[in-house]
């Protein structure tokens, strides 16, 4: 039998002290910074508002939600803002609501600190990371996908560099656990084993193109690395969309 998918049952997963993400595939999460809590992400399920807002209780008492911070607004990041203004008066911060600086907006508690940094152009426009520097963990919203190329739009050599620049950026946090904007939560490594697996693809695919391989070929002869087997999803889909995306540009001349 295949393996579970380990985010077919959510769980609340303590990262450190006062601060939990239920990993599902959508995740969120709560931390408390002292003096108020803050919130990245809000699903796209708005009727788990019931749940999270038990789980938030039992684990962080009566805090105050100050801040619901979105890496971006895509449908599955956004479903329950509405909910936290409601019943928190929570304000709701990304590239939408307000104008974010491009070296951050830093979040103070009287315990700890979250920064939140625009990165845009990965997966959208108003791509935002959030890093816990106390606790060393980077929300990295939907531009890391457990091997998947993040792009909405054409990848060439100019969105080829950013991408590669982006997570060069994001692995110098030296994070001890990095949060996803879906599936399992992981660390550095998978940030650094990505970007070699983007340059290994490229690598391949040119010269497989070169060779004069059709592309029935070519996607059969690439083969997902043995170590990222494990990868959530990879083998199911994310690997051939990956390849999809790398020789379609290419063959086009845009790599």
């Amino acid at each position: 039998m295949p393996p579970s998918d380990p985010v077919d049952t959510p769980k609340i997963i303590p990262v450190a002290e006062r601060f939990y993400v239920r990993q599902a595939v959508d995740n969120i999460a709560w931390i408390d910074l002292g003096n108020y809590a803050v919130v990245v992400d809000a699903l796209e399920q708005p009727e788990l508002e019931d749940e999270i807002f038990s789980a938030m209780r039992s684990t962080l008492g009566d805090k105050s939600i100050r801040y619901l911070l979105n890496t971006h607004t895509h449908y599955d990041h956004v479903a329950l803002n509405h909910a936290f203004q409601t019943r928190y008066q929570t304000e709701i911060v990304n590239q939408e609501t307000c104008s974010i600086p491009e070296d951050g907006r830093w979040f103070e508690g009287s315990d700890r600190r979250l920064l939140m940094l625009p990165l845009p152009g990965c997966h959208t426009a108003e791509d935002c990371v959030v890093w816990a520097p106390e606790d060393r963990v980077l929300f990295t919203g939907d531009i890391f996908g457990w091997g998947l190329i993040p792009l909405t739009r054409n990848l060439n050599a100019e969105t080829a560099e950013l991408l590669v620049n982006t997570y060069r950026r994001m692995i110098a946090f030296e994070a001890a656990t990095v949060v996803p904007g879906h599936g399992p939560l992981c660390t550095n490594a998978e940030l650094k084993r990505w970007v070699e697996y983007f340059h290994w693809l490229r690598e391949q695919l040119s010269q497989a193109c070169a060779t004069g391989m059709s592309d029935g070929e070519i996607r059969s002869a690439v083969a997902p690395p043995e170590d990222m087997a494990s990868w959530w999803r990879f083998l199911q889909w994310k690997h051939d969309d990956s390849v999809a995306k790398v020789l379609k540009a290419v063959r086009k001349g845009w790599l």
